[in-house]
């Protein structure tokens, strides 16, 4: 029963009695007297600190907690939160530090005897080390040689994520990485990556997570259909599906692409070049593109006929002058919007879209989505800091 509470009734006594004899027992006993509550851990001991520092190891978590109002602080031994009531709740005044170091050239004054023993020990006596069981390596705290013994040796976490199985020290950081975990997997084998870089670069080296389009005739594969007909209408003419022939007598040359055959009429049959107009060239090619690459290697800017060369380049297969191609709404227009990019996150295609127009709503929800992830990596970094403190 809890202190202070008032006896009623026979069960109540009952229940004191109990309570009695258990303790009285624990009092008795000369073997360990508190078990670990962990599921899996077997390990007992005779003092309550020792029990409280060996769970707060496997969970993480201070489960003593100061009880005044306005006082947040939390302890994971629970002789600790008795000192802290004594120190900051129940003295009458101030305490003033009275005690001096007992080391004539240290100066620190402290509160009480058990903190300057605990100065002494720590910063002026040789401090005890714990050595590796399985290197010649030392530390000087418990913790410290737990982890390397788990990272560099063992690798049996106490703790780990039920989705990639990637092992923890302790439960808070289990359960703060979980929230997020998420995996990848190939569609097309049983591998799961953590990353999606990591995914990305296994479909690149291995070809899975994408439609490929297979060749009927060989074994070569592509990404895209119209690399596919290419493919089947130079390697395999006779089973492509549509091939461009020369109608002209006497000319049996075919093409896949139409325009292939368009140039080539006009440089064989109808006879028509592209002539160079430059000082003292005749020369003459098949294509503008051709007489466009000669102007460029063989004359200067000042030989160079530009207008000319507008002429021939801008004018279709019929020699009719070809139209101009309207500007697109969104030329010079980035496909992101800045707040993503400095940002540094991908947003959806329509949320993307109404940031890029200051729509405030979104914005907001922007904004807010952005803060929670900031304090989500602050609150994870100050657990880290509050547990380097502890250790």
């Amino acid at each position: 029963m809890a202190p202070g509470v008032q006896i009623t009734s026979d069960s109540d006594l009952d229940a004191v009695l109990e309570e009695f004899k258990i303790k009285q027992a624990r009092r008795n006993s000369t073997g360990p007297k508190y078990t670990c509550s962990i599921s899996g851990c077997n390990e007992s001991f005779k003092r309550l600190d020792q029990l409280d520092r060996h769970e707060y190891h496997h969970t993480g978590i201070k489960k003593h907690a100061c009880s005044y109002e306005g006082c947040d602080k939390t302890y994971s031994i629970v002789t600790h939160l008795k000192r802290h009531l004594r120190s900051t709740h129940e003295r009458p005044e101030e305490p003033q530090k009275t005690v001096k170091c007992s080391l004539p050239q240290c100066d620190k004054m402290f509160i009480s005897t058990s903190n300057m023993t605990r100065h002494l020990r720590e910063a002026h006596e040789c401090p005890r080390e714990y050595e590796c069981r399985f290197c010649s390596l030392k530390f000087r705290q418990k913790m410290k040689l737990r982890r390397h013994e788990i990272v560099r040796h063992t690798q049996q976490f106490p703790f780990r994520c039920e989705k990639c199985q990637r092992g923890f020290y302790q439960q808070w950081q289990q359960e703060s990485h979980q929230r997020s975990c998420r995996l990848y997997s190939c569609p097309q084998c049983e591998q799961q990556f953590e990353k999606w870089t990591l995914y990305t670069k296994h479909c690149r080296e291995t070809l899975h997570g994408r439609e490929r389009h297979k060749c009927e005739h060989c074994d070569k594969n592509y990404d895209k259909p119209s690399a596919l007909s290419a493919h089947i209408a130079a390697k395999h003419p006779a089973n492509a599906e549509s091939t461009f022939s020369c109608t002209e007598p006497g000319c049996n040359r075919s093409y896949s692409y139409e325009r292939n055959l368009r140039q080539h009429i006009l440089t064989s049959h109808t006879g028509r070049r592209f002539e160079c107009l430059a000082v003292n060239c005749q020369r003459c090619f098949s294509s503008a593109q051709n007489l466009s690459k000669h102007l460029q290697r063989d004359h200067t800017a000042k030989e160079r006929q530009p207008a000319k060369k507008k002429q021939t380049l801008d004018t279709n297969a019929n020699g009719v002058p070809a139209t101009t191609r309207k500007r697109r709404r969104d030329a010079g227009k980035s496909a992101r919007s800045q707040l993503s990019k400095l940002a540094c996150v991908v947003l959806d295609k329509e949320v993307d879209k109404q940031v890029r127009l200051r729509q405030p709503s979104v914005l907001t929800s922007v904004a807010k989505e952005l803060q929670e992830k900031q304090d989500e990596e602050m609150e994870l970094e100050r657990r880290e800091r509050e547990e380097e403190k502890k250790t």
